[in-house]
């Protein structure tokens, strides 16, 4: 039997369907012969692909690291104040927010990385607050608080940088993907040093003793004045040696006996002359000569 003649498009034809069956074959022998180079090439290849990110969070882990270690040394010479409590019977601990981070840290360090990125925002808030220069703002990011405090105090010198640092590393860790456990506590470790260093700060701190008291525009107390009262305010000196009362004016009905407030005022309404009587002993006192009025927020509500 003579044997046909293809064309040139059956030859083609052929050539593909030999080659759609022996590529399978193909593939396998190059993957036998060369199975080891390729787990190799594979390792490398998932290495590299995660390789930029881990080698920059490293870096930032080392900078932070350093710079938190500096900025531990420079703020070595502030004293730490024991500032006692608005009932006398107990003083406040910073370390109880400290303690509680690492607790949670030992449960997840991921969690505790994060409860600690809130409490550094939250310090540097309320010192703000404290120190009265939050002016009644209800948000401000982290960078803008700490350029703030900085104007105020003039800052250790690596606090700012370890502040970014902390924030840079918080970023990649959480938003970033998988990283090993030891790299997220090296960065709480350093955060914790920056808290520490936030609530080493002085400032006073003030406690509502008094929510509300009659005030009077005359020293025998008989013409009241029915605008305002007068808050009581017990407060402690930035060491917390010296516990001191003082009064103020206000309209405000929010405040509540031994919450901290924050030092903020209103324009809008001043007194002249006032007096009131002492609650605890009923003695007549002069309250203020003049004075704005005092309007400060709970400090945990800043």
């Amino acid at each position: 039997m003579p044997l046909e003649i293809l064309t040139t498009s059956e030859i083609s034809e052929l050539l593909k369907a030999l080659a759609s069956l022996l590529w399978p074959i193909f593939a396998f022998v190059v993957l036998f012969l060369f199975r080891s180079q390729l787990a190799d090439a594979i390792g490398r290849f998932k290495k590299g692909k995660l390789l930029g990110q881990e080698v920059e969070l490293n870096d930032s882990l080392a900078n932070l690291q350093r710079s938190a270690s500096q900025l531990s040394e420079e703020v070595s010479a502030i004293p730490s104040s024991e500032v006692e409590s608005s009932d006398g019977n107990e003083l406040e601990d910073d370390e109880s927010s400290v303690k509680a981070i690492i607790h949670e840290a030992a449960r997840s360090p991921k969690a505790a990385l994060i409860l600690l990125a809130a409490e550094i925002e939250k310090e540097a808030k309320q010192t703000l607050a404290s120190i009265g220069k939050l002016k009644g703002r209800k948000s401000i990011n982290l960078r803008q608080a700490i350029d703030e405090l900085d104007s105020h105090y003039g800052l250790p010198r690596h606090i700012s940088s370890s502040l970014r640092l902390f924030w840079e590393t918080r970023n990649k860790i959480i938003h970033g993907g998988e990283t090993d456990e030891r790299n997220i506590l090296s960065a709480i470790d350093s955060g914790v040093s920056i808290l520490k260093s936030l609530q080493a700060l002085p400032r006073e701190t003030n406690w509502v003793h008094h929510p509300g008291v009659p005030i009077f525009s005359d020293s025998k107390c008989t013409v009241p004045i029915s605008n305002g009262k007068g808050v009581i305010l017990k407060s402690a000196s930035s060491s917390g040696a010296k516990i001191f009362y003082r009064i103020f004016p206000t309209t405000r009905t929010h405040f509540e006996k031994g919450r901290k407030v924050a030092w903020e005022w209103s324009h809008e309404n001043s007194w002249s002359d006032a007096w009131y009587r002492d609650p605890e002993s009923n003695e007549i006192k002069l309250a203020w000569n003049s004075s704005m009025e005092f309007v400060g927020r709970h400090l945990d509500e800043v």
